[in-house]
């Protein structure tokens, strides 16, 4: 008799949690969705189209970008979505990938980025949800829906996030006109772009091809923020490997890759190993 009311309480205990683990719903994505959604609003406004005489101010090689990307005469839009199943991330060079859903935002009227990551560690459920908005940044890890593993949030942080943007900047190119980006010609190949928000700013390089593409984004003002706090300054780039038309007619990178450049060498830390999807925002006409 006793094991039966021990089976039963078990099993009281156990049949709640295991619903919870596998319903659709987690308070984590709920928030990274509100924020989507408040962003979109507030981001959807008449703008026009891409022009030539719109991108005139820049320097040559993003000018060029602009027309090899098909952009001239597209809607600008107010917000792209990336969404990139099977991503993989890594911890350190001599670890094994975490494969996860990344789903990532940015938006064009001012510097925000939302990104949701969804994976499994141990047989539950994890999440993460980076993000950069109102000139703050921060990054949260959930286990099991509700148990917290890191909240990393501080000045270090917030720079970091608005790295993470301008590397990012030709993903949102409505982002490009705005205020909070200043462009300094370098040469026919390269373009120093710097991005500030209140008290927080940061500048980098990008590089193009003789095919007009951009390729690549460098800086050495990112911060490398560690689960647990740690706080490293090191080179970090950010990679466009190739590019293709979409149904638009607008180019899209066909591969992304994220890395730290170590001491010791390069460490490519996040890579798509399965693609990537990009949804681009609509303006009213």
């Amino acid at each position: 008799m006793v094991w039966i009311l021990v089976l039963a309480s078990t099993a009281a205990l156990i049949v709640p949690i295991m619903i919870w683990f596998n319903i659709p719903y987690s308070p984590m994505k709920r928030s990274f969705q509100r924020d989507v959604q408040r962003h979109s609003q507030e981001s959807i406004r008449p703008t026009g189209v891409f022009t030539e005489e719109s991108i005139r101010h820049l320097p040559e090689p993003v000018q060029n970008h602009f027309k090899a990307a098909g952009l001239i005469d597209q809607p600008i839009m107010p917000w792209t979505k990336i969404l990139a199943p099977s991503a993989h991330m890594f911890e350190s060079k001599n670890s094994g990938p975490l494969v996860m859903d990344y789903t990532f935002y940015l938006f064009g009227h001012q510097p925000v980025r939302l990104a949701y990551m969804n994976t499994s560690m141990f047989g539950l459920p994890f999440e993460a949800f980076d993000s950069f908005q109102n000139g703050k940044g921060f990054m949260k890890g959930v286990i099991g829906k509700g148990f917290p593993l890191f909240n990393e949030t501080g000045p270090a942080m917030n720079g970091a996030q608005l790295m993470t943007i301008l590397g990012e900047l030709f993903l949102i190119p409505s982002l490009i006109f705005s205020e909070y980006i200043t462009w300094e010609p370098i040469d026919t190949h390269q373009a120093r772009a710097t991005i500030t928000y209140g008290d927080v700013s940061g500048s980098g390089v990008f590089t193009f091809g003789d095919d007009g593409f951009v390729q690549s984004f460098h800086t050495k003002e990112r911060a490398k923020i560690g689960t647990d706090g740690s706080v490293a300054f090191l080179e970090w780039s950010g990679v466009f490997e190739g590019w293709r038309t979409d149904e638009n007619g607008m180019g899209i990178p066909i591969h992304l890759k994220a890395i730290w450049h170590e001491p010791d060498g390069e460490f490519i830390y996040f890579e798509p190993a399965n693609g990537f999807n990009i949804e681009w925002g609509k303006s009213p006409s």
